[in-house]
C-alpha cells in the first residue's frame, strides 16, 4: 500500500504561503511516515477551516500516522459554546490520537462529528489503519491538531477559538497548519473564511513540506 500511495501537491506552495507557514524540501522520510486520511472516503468534500479543517462524505477514516489513541468515545457531546475546550458537537464522537513518528512526532491529532469510533483509549495504530467510519451527515467531521489535553483542541487551548457566536468562525493558523498537511497527503484543501490577526503555530512547530515524495 505505501509502494503505491503519491501524496499530491494541489498548490501546496500557495496554501502554505498564504497561510504564513514554513515550507522545506529533501522530507522523503516525512513522506513515508503518514497517509491521507481521507483516501478512501467516498464522495469526499472539503469545507471551511476553523481550529480544524471541515469534511463530508462517507466511508472509512484512517490514521495519519503510527499513532497511540489517547482518546476515543461517542459520549463528549455538550453546547456549542464549550465546543473546542470540554465538549464536542452532538452526538458527540470524538477520537485523540498522538502521533509517534515523523516530524510531527509528539503532536495530537483529533477527529470529531458524525463518525462511528472504531478504536479504543490506549490502542495503537499504524499510519493508514482505519480509526472511524465517517456519515454523510450534518454537521461535517473535522480534523485537526489536538492540544493533548483531554478534548480540547490546540487552537482553543491556545486561545484562538473564535470570539464570537461560533466557536469555530474564523479560520485559525492551527486549521491552516492542518489543511497544509493533509493538502500535502493528498487531501482537497478546505476554505479560509475570516484570518485573525497575529496568531502563529508554536515555536519550533515543524515545517510543511512542500515536496512530492520519490517514485
Amino acid at each position: 500500500m505505501a509502494g503505491q500511495w503519491k501524496p499530491r501537491v494541489l498548490g501546496a506552495v500557495c496554501v502554505a504561503a498564504a497561510a504564513g507557514l514554513t515550507i522545506s524540501g529533501g522530507v522523503a522520510r516525512a513522506a513515508r511516515a503518514y497517509v491521507n486520511p481521507f483516501r478512501a472516503v467516498a464522495n469526499l468534500q472539503a469545507s471551511r477551516i476553523d481550529m480544524g479543517v471541515d469534511y463530508s462524505g462517507a466511508g472509512p477514516l484512517l490514521a495519519l500516522g503510527r499513532a497511540k489513541i489517547v482518546l476515543a468515545g461517542e459520549r463528549f457531546a455538550g453546547p456549542e459554546s464549550c465546543w473546542g475546550k470540554t465538549c464536542v458537537p452532538p452526538p458527540g464522537a470524538m477520537i485523540v490520537y498522538r502521533l509517534l513518528n515523523g516530524r510531527f512526532a509528539g503532536k495530537y491529532v483529533y477527529v470529531v462529528e458524525n463518525i462511528t469510533v472504531e478504536v479504543h483509549a490506549g490502542e495503537t495504530v499504524n499510519a493508514g489503519q482505519t480509526i472511524a467510519v465517517l456519515h454523510d451527515a450534518s454537521p461535517n467531521l473535522e480534523m485537526g491538531w489536538a492540544s493533548g489535553r483531554g478534548v480540547w483542541t490546540l487552537a482553543a487551548a491556545r486561545r484562538h477559538q473564535c470570539a464570537c457566536t461560533d466557536p469555530g468562525g474564523w479560520s485559525s493558523v492551527e486549521g491552516r497548519n492542518f489543511d497544509a498537511l493533509l493538502v500535502w497527503l493528498g487531501a482537497p484543501s478546505g476554505y479560509v473564511t475570516t484570518i485573525p490577526p497575529d496568531q502563529h503555530m508554536p515555536r519550533g512547530w515543524p515545517a510543511i513540506p512542500a515536496t512530492r515524495r520519490p517514485g
